[in-house]
């Protein structure tokens, strides 16, 4: 399995983390989660990033954010993603929803669409894909071109239902670690209204 870093809020989703590592052990996995006080806001944004990428996701090339009610408003959560994203060596990137939140971000949905005709059955997201995604995550679920729908084979982060997910996650992870040379997500940078990890150095021109 690919080197993966696993990004998530202590006091909600400690307990999948906890069932991931005991189910398929921590060789794979980095179990270092930025913290208060590991990083310097007196140092450059650049710098932060580059600290987070060396000194937390060291060596891994996925990166896979479970996600839960508060995930979305953490500052070293929407961090560690952007590190994940920074530069030219980019992680890739899985979004995995706790069961609980899973049906308000999707909702069951048949294609409509007069151009399509499939009626294949689709998901489309409910209100709390936007209540409840971290900015990155869901920029980077989104595709660029019309079309009647698409799948997570076409974005850069893939959203997962932690129960399918914790089936086979070796699945998802390399389908994520082989998007890096095949498509360029499509936002790196949380904007300046994301709570992140910030320089407030007067000197950081």
């Amino acid at each position: 399995m690919h080197k993966t870093f696993l990004s998530y809020h202590h006091a909600n989703e400690q307990d999948l983390k906890d069932e991931i590592i005991d189910l398929f052990g921590g060789e794979s996995f980095i179990d270092k989660s930025v913290s208060d006080g590991d990083i310097s806001t007196t140092n450059t944004d650049e710098t932060i990033m580059r600290t987070i990428r060396e000194d937390f996701l060291k060596d891994s090339t996925v990166t896979v954010v479970l996600i839960g009610t508060e995930t979305k408003n953490r500052p070293f959560i929407n961090s560690e993603i952007q590190a994940s994203l920074w530069g030219e060596n980019y992680n890739g990137l899985i979004g995995v929803i706790r069961d609980e939140i899973y049906d308000s971000v999707f909702t069951p949905a048949v294609c409509a669409d007069p151009s399509c005709g499939c009626s294949i059955s689709l998901r489309t997201p409910g209100w709390g894909y936007d209540y409840y995604l971290p900015y990155l995550v869901r920029k980077n679920h989104v595709y660029e071109k019309t079309v009647p729908h698409y799948n997570d084979s076409d974005v850069y982060c893939a959203l997962v239902k932690y129960s399918v997910f914790i089936k086979n996650p070796e699945y998802y992870i390399d389908q994520a670690f082989n998007k890096r040379k095949l498509m360029e997500p499509a936002a790196k940078r949380n904007p300046s209204d994301v709570p992140a990890i910030r320089s407030s150095s007067i000197f950081n021109w």
